[in-house]
């Protein structure tokens, strides 16, 4: 597939012209930095333009962001941006972090590195995705090698940059591979190619229907450690071997999920889910009580008119291997054995 990106630098744009030249996806500016007085000028005309004419969007914002807070309230601006267009938004929304955003920051007296690049980076990303949408990372191959910590983000499609190439240096699953002529454009335009359809949801499914993707972000408590930081998916397991978990908190991108514990010794606690997210502070927002724990069930709410999707999750005993992986329509309920605590879990929605 073929596409462009856009700002208001390109100006006006015939998009039915770039539609009848073969193009089939646009990805627009929102605009740059955390205030809506940088929302991109064009933005309203650009996206209207682009979904009267039959394109698949994606939007993309670059950020001035010198905090994980700046990055998060970047997030927002581009919710507030978008807010009108989420039926119209089929791809992703993009994080574009580039050698200005460095530039900025240094004049603000902050050196950024790969940590706090990286950082900044999930907190947008995971700030737009728990609002719904599908997310991505732009970057190029300096930007790949030496300023994001790409193993952290291996989970969010990339949008890679590399001109004067015949093939991008790296896997991805969209390349920008330079300017050109494109009917319906003033000037060179950024242009694209995606080797896959960077569509929200996974491939359709029988009968037609299309399955939108479910995020699952979730963190366990420990007596040692306190709260652990969140895992995504089957990314990476929340907990640490050899310490016994004690709380379990788990928020979704869309959907919502039905959890609870049973403690050692005793018996399973009350029901919790995920429609308000989580909240450490209250001992009803989470599952738990500061007990030992020894098994867990989930269960996932799939949305009215979609193909039911359900919860995957394991766990380990203390010290030991993981148990087999639970499902949420399965007959046992749960994962774990009574009277053996567990030290991690893994949880995700398919």
């Amino acid at each position: 597939m073929k596409g462009i990106d856009v700002s208001a630098h390109n100006g006006f744009i015939n998009w039915d012209a770039v539609k009848a030249a073969g193009y089939d996806f646009a990805i627009i500016r929102t605009g740059y930095g955390n205030d809506i007085s940088q929302k991109d000028r064009w933005f309203e005309q650009n996206i209207q333009g682009a979904h009267a004419a039959g394109l698949k969007i994606g939007v993309y914002h670059f950020s001035y962001a010198i905090s994980i807070e700046d990055a998060r309230t970047e997030a927002n601006l581009v919710l507030q941006i978008i807010a009108s267009y989420r039926d119209w938004l089929t791809w992703p929304v993009f994080f574009d972090y580039e050698y200005d955003s460095v530039r900025w920051s240094r004049q603000n007296r902050i050196d950024p590195g790969p940590q706090l690049v990286t950082d900044m980076a999930l907190t947008f990303l995971q700030t737009i995705a728990a609002a719904g949408y599908r997310v991505g990372n732009y970057t190029n191959l300096d930007y790949y090698r030496n300023w994001f910590q790409m193993e952290r983000l291996k989970d969010y499609p990339m949008w890679f940059a590399q001109y004067e190439v015949d093939s991008p240096a790296v896997s991805c699953p969209l390349w920008q591979f330079g300017g050109e002529n494109v009917p319906g454009c003033s000037g060179l335009i950024d242009s694209n190619i995606a080797f896959t359809d960077l569509s929200n949801g996974n491939p359709t499914q029988p009968g037609g229907e299309s399955t939108i993707g479910v995020d699952v972000f979730h963190r366990v408590q420990t007596a040692e450690d306190g709260w652990l930081a969140e895992v995504h998916n089957f990314d990476d397991y929340a907990g640490i071997r050899g310490h016994k978990i004690i709380g379990w908190a788990i928020r979704t991108s869309h959907g919502y999920l039905k959890y609870r514990v049973h403690v050692l010794g005793k018996d399973w606690l009350e029901w919790v889910d995920t429609r308000n997210g989580y909240n450490l502070a209250d001992i009803n927002g989470y599952a738990g009580n500061g007990e030992q724990i020894d098994a867990i069930e989930a269960y996932f709410v799939t949305p009215d008119g979609e193909p039911y999707q359900y919860a995957h999750y394991k766990v380990s005993p203390n010290l030991q291997s993981y148990y087999p992986e639970q499902i949420d329509d399965q007959a046992d309920g749960y994962a774990g054995v009574f009277g053996n605590t567990i030290d991690r879990v893994q949880l995700e929605v398919e």
